[in-house]
Formats: structure tokens, sequence, C-alpha cells
């Protein structure tokens, strides 16, 4: 049971990331500051193909998404989205700045837009229709973010911040990043199926920017088991690897605070 009382919900934040397979979510009571949930569902149905009964069956079946809450903010895990930069970008014309890049089905997405903080770009990507129709018809306040776009801003906005490097784990693809003097300085997602594949992007990237794998500390985030294949050969090639901590500034049910640090980072870091 997460709410004591059905009226917890009303003063709560629900935090939803979506994936192509999977969606995870976690509740946050306001007046406590306490995050009270963290779950992940499988959709079993691709995203993109779910049709308005699939999301009522999901709304039905986890009892906590059938709660009201005071908001919603609904996170995308997508790889359809690029950088434009503020002198370029026209909201009108962010559909074809993104089919420059990404094969998009006709009729099927939305084009929104976020600004990151630390750099004169807008990052553009495609909200499925089909999830924001099924959202905003069962829930109240709505908000959209992209969860790359999310957790660049949350760095931006650490004032000890002077230096990080970093990768976060979605499903599919990993997105890495690189701070300097509290200023994005790299970003780029990259696909993976294998352990290889993680290797291959990540010590290219880090040549490129001029990191030693023996020597510059990597942090890491995202549903990575510590116990994975991938991690097991990640750390045979680079020798500083750390999980990247949660969030310090609210509290989290025991049961959450039991899960792996870096695991939800991105969903708690739109708590601050």
């Amino acid at each position: 049971m997460v709410f004591s009382n059905p009226s917890q919900s009303r003063e709560s934040i629900l935090i939803t990331e979506w994936g192509k397979h999977s969606l995870s979510f976690s509740v946050f009571h306001e007046k406590d500051n306490r995050v009270l949930a963290t779950r992940i569902v499988d959709l079993g149905t691709p995203l993109n193909d779910m049709a308005a009964s699939d999301f009522e069956r999901l709304f039905k079946e986890e009892t906590v998404l059938a709660y009201s809450f005071e908001k919603l903010i609904c996170l995308l895990d997508t790889s359809l989205m690029t950088l434009v930069p503020n002198s370029l970008f026209q909201m009108e014309s962010s559909k074809d700045a993104l089919q420059l890049v990404h094969d998009i089905p006709s009729g099927q997405f939305e084009f929104c837009n976020e600004r990151l903080l630390s750099i004169d770009y807008q990052v553009v990507y495609a909200l499925p229709k089909n999830l924001k129709d099924a959202l905003n018809k069962h829930f109240m306040n709505v908000s959209y973010d992209l969860t790359a776009a999310s957790l660049l801003n949350y760095f931006s906005k650490l004032n000890q911040l002077d230096a990080l490097f970093a990768v976060h784990f979605n499903a599919e693809e990993i997105l890495v990043y690189r701070f300097e003097n509290k200023k994005l300085i790299f970003f780029n997602s990259f696909d993976f199926i294998t352990a290889e594949d993680v290797i291959y992007h990540l010590l290219h990237v880090m040549n490129d920017q001029k990191l030693h794998p023996d020597r510059s500390l990597v942090y890491y985030s995202g549903l990575l088991p510590e116990d994975s294949s991938i991690m097991s050969e990640l750390k045979e090639y680079i020798k500083n690897l750390k999980p990247l901590p949660r969030t310090n500034k609210v509290n989290y049910a025991t049961d959450v605070a039991s899960m792996p640090e870096h695991y939800f980072v991105h969903h708690y870091s739109k708590l601050l």
C-alpha cells in the first residue's frame, strides 16, 4: 500500500518514464518530502503500438495509477531527438529538423522541445500522440519532458559541479555527457545491444575528449545492475567507475532506499 489514506495522492506528484517496452514511475509526497514508491512495469505492447484500451487496462491494473495526483510529470525515454541551436530554432520547423536525422512515421507523433540550460540549444523530440492523449484523459495537470534533457538540466543547476563525465543507461541506448566548469561540452546517445557496443562507444568518446580509461572518473546511472555482464566487462576497460548517487535533498521510503542509488537519479532530479 503506497498511501495511508486516499487524500495523500492529491498531495503527491507522480513521475512516469515511458520507454519503448516499459514504464517506470515514482510517487513523491510533497508534505513529507518523501518518495513513497518507485516501480517498473512491462508494457507488454510496444509504446507506439498501444491503443487507448491498452492504456486504460494499464491504469486499472497498476492500482497506484488509478489515484488522482496533484500533478504528473511524464518523462520520455526515446532516441527520436536532436539538438538545434537557439539561433536557428523555430517551433514550426522542429518536425523538419528531427526528420533530417530520423525516419519518423507520419501522423503518430507531436513534436516538442525543451531548452538546455547550460548551452545555447534546444532539444527537439517526438512525443507519441497515443501517450499524450491517454495521459491527458486520465490525469490532471500533466507536463512532458525528455529523460535526456531532464538529466542534463539537473546537472546544469548544481552549483558544486565543476567536472562530470557520465553515462546513463536506458533500455536500448546510452546517453553520454560531459560537463566542465558547469557547462555541457559533450552530449550524444548511442544504441547498444551488447557490452561490446557500450565499451566501443564509451572508449571512442573518451578518446575524443582526451580522457584516460585508467585514470578518468566515469559515473554511471540508469537500470544497470552491478552484477550485469555489461558492468563486468566495462570494468575491464574503465578502471574508475562510480555509481551516480541520487539526491539527498528528499527522503525515501524503505523499499525505495534499498534500491541501488544510481537506478532512478533522473526521476528524483525532477523533484528539485
